[in-house]
Order: C-alpha cells, then structure tokens, then sequence
C-alpha cells in the first residue's frame, strides 16, 4: 500500500494531504473532499460548490460520476457538548442542507458546477438519475443508529448514509475506486432495509452486510453462472474486509490508476484527439476506466504488463476485455510502433471489437514496451462504426482470436 502523500503525487492533480491541526470544521471537511478524490480522483469531486445565491455553498461536496449525484455535508464538533443531543442536533442540520441541495440540483436552478481541473461544466440532473447523499459527522461517541435519532433520513426520498470520519476514512481505504465506492453505497442502502448499522462501528457494519450481499446482488444481477456468481460475492468481501489490500498483488492494480491519472495528458492538437464539440474526452475515459473495481484492476493490471514485456519482441501484443453488465469494451494494445501508427492500428482494433463484442461503448489504450518512461495514447470514438464500416470488417480474419479474456 502507499501512504497517503505517495497517493496524491501518483494520483492526478489529488489534492494535497489536508495539515493536521487546520481551521475546525474546514479541516474535516477537507479530510472528506480527499476521501472522495481516493475513489473518485478529483475529476469527478467539486469542492464547496456554489449555491443558488451569491455567497451560498451548494453543499461541502458533491460528486457528479456517469448517472451517480453524491451529495455530502460534513459536521465537526467542538467544545464538551453531550454526544447524543450533538448528533441529534447536527444530523437535522444536515439533513435539511442535503435535502436543500437535491432540491436545488434535480430543480433545475443549478445549471452549472465549477470543478478545480476543468473549470465550470454544465449540469443536467437528467443525466444523475440515482442520487445519494452522504452525511459526515466528526465526533467521538459510542456507537449509535442515526435513523433512531432522526427518523426523517430514512423518508428524505433518496438513500442517506450516516458516517463517522475516521469510518469514511476506513470506507475510503478499502473502496478506493468509483466502481468499488458506488457498489458498496447501493448494497448497504438495500441491506439497511432488514439490518441496522451503527455511526461509529463501519467495521461491524460490514460485517452484517456480508450474510446479504448474494441476495441483493442476485436480485440486480442478470442471469448469471453460479461460479461467476460466488466469484463476484468473494470480490466484494475481500475488499469489504480490507483482505485485498493486504495482497502483494495490489500493486498492479496501480496500472489502470496511472492510465486514467494519464489521460490528463491528451494534445488536443494531435490530430487523433480531435474531437465534437462537447465531447470532453479525458473525463469520457476517466469515467470509462473508473468504473472497474480494484480486483478487476489488478488482474488486468498484471495482464497488461505482460503484453507489455512480450511486446519487446517488436510485434504488438493486445487483448480486449469486456464487461457485459456495463456493455462496454476496452482494447489494451502495446507495441513499439510510433504513435500514429500505434494509433492506426488501435482504431482498427476497437472498430472490430465492435463487430466481436457488440458492446454499446468501445475504448483502446495504447502504450509501448517495458522499458526508459511510459506514455499513452486513448482511442474513444463517439459513435460506433457504421453497418457498412461493420459490413467490411467481417471479410477480416478476427484479429483476437479465441483469446478471449477471462476476467
């Protein structure tokens, strides 16, 4: 594992490691807005975002990913007040601010967000159809069950989860990446319905959700074989339980976190990055490579770096991986040609996984050989190929093979 400064320098542009002893109450915030960067990278993190009037903060943070809106208030406490009338008082608070706040987005009366990286992008909240809100409470207490101190959480008309910091801090270390996070948000909200959970006991919270989880996810997973079936329940609890990060394999998870931290990189004036209006092709691909977990990032991880030590034998070595539940499809392609050739030769390939996969989303990576520094290049077309492109493309032996990946 790494600590948290050699995350921030790997990870793009993360914002730095909040000094201890801060402003009260902005300091925890900022431990909040950096727990979310862990899982989201700050692409996808908008920091004290304006409200509808002047000088009004829209909440301490929200997060936009693909469909997801995440909405976070975070309180702190300060001076020796009782800890239950504390958080009774302070969870009303929040929870008026966070409802405020989804009113104000899913209304229509915020039609932009400033992100730090990218600046002021448009906001659409038909675009976020699943929204949660997060409620971040820095306090030392026993432990206790919020929806008993304030039953209004649970008829606030979308999911609310109530933490501690130093258990958002647990729940930012074990589900550090979007797809990881976002799982785990959805699963406990289901699970809350049949099992209570405490503020300040994540640990044994998840311990609760584990006898669980294979019933929820049977009820939203498509028909599938038993044995990816178990596999996908044992992912979730080596990751729920802190197992994985444990594993001597977790570094190669750190391949696709370079590659997405990378795609800061993009020339826009090289002609392959030329793209529609609109069309913002590092969050695309960010968001694209963002959805894969931590276990599925290590095994491509590991594969990748195979290809990419094979492919010093000067031909080019690739493989697609593909994920049906999310209809998409990803091409990993290293090779020692240069970049527009390499380029070339990787829209061919993502055109004719189109044809093999039939996935409604297609992205290539291309990198080159181990070896002196690292750089990439990302093909995302904004439409698929057309039927006389595809048409074509069947008269061509299938440049894959049987290699089908086994992810």
């Amino acid at each position: 594992m790494l600590d948290r400064d050699e995350l921030s320098k790997l990870r793009f542009s993360m914002s730095e490691v909040p000094k201890v002893g801060g402003q009260p109450g902005i300091y925890q915030e900022k431990w909040t807005q950096w727990f979310l960067e862990r899982s989201f990278y700050r692409d996808f993190v908008y920091r004290n975002p304006r409200g509808v009037k002047k000088g009004e903060e829209l909440a301490d943070a929200v997060v936009l990913f693909d469909d997801m809106l995440i909405m976070a208030q975070v309180k702190a406490q300060h001076g020796k007040h009782e800890a239950t009338a504390w958080a009774t008082e302070k969870l009303l608070e929040a929870l008026k601010q966070i409802s405020k706040t989804h009113s104000n987005l899913v209304g229509g009366h915020i039609k932009s967000l400033s992100n730090e990286y990218f600046g002021s992008l448009p906001f659409d909240p038909k675009h976020c159809p699943n929204r949660i809100g997060l409620i971040i409470l820095a306090h030392e207490s026993a432990p206790y069950d919020a929806t008993k101190l304030v039953p209004e959480i649970l008829s606030a008309g979308f999911p609310i989860h109530v933490f501690s910091l130093k258990d958002f801090e647990l729940i930012a270390s074990r589900f550090d990446t979007a797809g990881d996070f976002i799982t785990f948000l959805e699963l406990r909200a289901d699970i809350a319905k049949s099992e209570t959970f405490f503020v300040q006991d994540e640990d044994g919270n998840i311990k609760r959700m584990l006898p669980h989880v294979g019933g929820v996810l049977r009820t939203h997973m498509s028909p599938t074989a038993d044995e990816i079936f178990q596999k996908t329940v044992e992912s979730f609890e080596q990751i729920a339980t802190g197992k994985l990060l444990e594993s001597e394999d977790w570094k190669y998870g750190l391949v696709i976190d370079d590659m997405i931290a990378r795609v800061h990189d993009i020339d826009p004036d090289l002609p392959w990055n030329k793209v529609g209006k609109g069309f913002n092709k590092s969050i695309y691909v960010a968001r694209f490579l963002g959805w894969l977990t931590r276990d599925r990032r290590i095994r491509l991880g590991k594969r990748i770096i195979s290809k990419c030590e094979a492919a010093r034998d000067g031909q080019p070595h690739y493989f697609a991986h593909t994920q049906p539940s999310r209809g998409s499809t990803c091409v990993y392609l290293t090779t020692s040609e240069g970049r527009p050739s390499r380029i070339k030769t990787l829209r061919f390939l993502v055109a004719y996984a189109y044809l093999k996969y039939g996935t409604k989303e297609c992205v290539g990576v291309a990198t080159e050989p181990i070896g002196n520094g690292r750089s990439y290049d990302f093909f995302a077309p904004q439409s698929p190929p057309t039927e006389l492109q595809l048409e074509k493309l069947k008269s061509i032996e299938d440049p894959f093979g049987s290699t089908d990946d086994p992810l």
